[in-house]
């Protein structure tokens, strides 16, 4: 009986742990982020719990480790980074439900950038408690948002690939020297 238990408890963690494995996103995708009239062109890795964000033509980028609870900010022309404790508002929003989220209301479905997607009324709890509205339209294909508003900002996801991302990508590039003098931006 013990043995039986045993064996149905490792049969179960094993199924579990494939399926969970099977249902990680990988996928890289171009970003478009909108801040009043400014626009900035980047570049998004995902695997599950691990992100890679790049600004365009910045040295900088961002490395997030859910699995090692590390945000990592690289400035590859000074050789440096900076090191903080992850925590859930440094991710992207790439998963359906935001962080933060109090209310979700469905708008239907929409075409945006050739992507049908499920198109979401988000109310999350914003910057010092206060609600905050965010329209997200979401690709049931992808498992990822194609299109993220708020009041005044948006990011935009294009040319979604599926497929194998490199663990390199989530990697802190050899030589870099820690930076103990900055604080990473997304804590400002």
């Amino acid at each position: 009986m013990k043995r039986s238990a045993v064996i149905l408890a490792s049969a179960l963690f094993f199924l579990l742990t494939v399926v969970a494995g099977a249902y990680a996103v990988e996928i890289t995708a171009d970003m478009i982020t909108k801040e009043g009239k400014v626009t900035r062109n980047g570049k998004i890795y995902v695997k599950g719990n691990k992100y890679r964000v790049e600004k365009g033509s910045t040295p900088l980028y961002v490395i997030i480790r859910g699995d090692k609870g590390k945000f990592w900010q690289v400035n590859s022309a000074e050789k440096t980074y900076i090191e903080a404790a992850l925590t859930p508002d440094m991710k992207p929003n790439v998963e359906e439900k935001l962080y933060g989220e109090t209310a979700r209301q469905a708008m239907g479905t929409e075409t945006i950038n050739g992507y049908p997607a499920k198109k979401f009324q988000v109310t999350v709890k914003g910057p010092k408690g206060k609600p905050e509205t965010i329209t997200q339209w979401f690709s049931t294909e992808y498992s990822f948002p194609v299109k993220l508003a708020g009041d005044k900002w948006s990011v935009e996801y294009k040319n979604i690939k599926k497929g194998s991302v490199p663990d390199s990508m989530f990697e802190l590039p050899k030589g870099l020297i820690i930076d103990t003098s900055e604080v990473p931006d997304v804590l400002h």
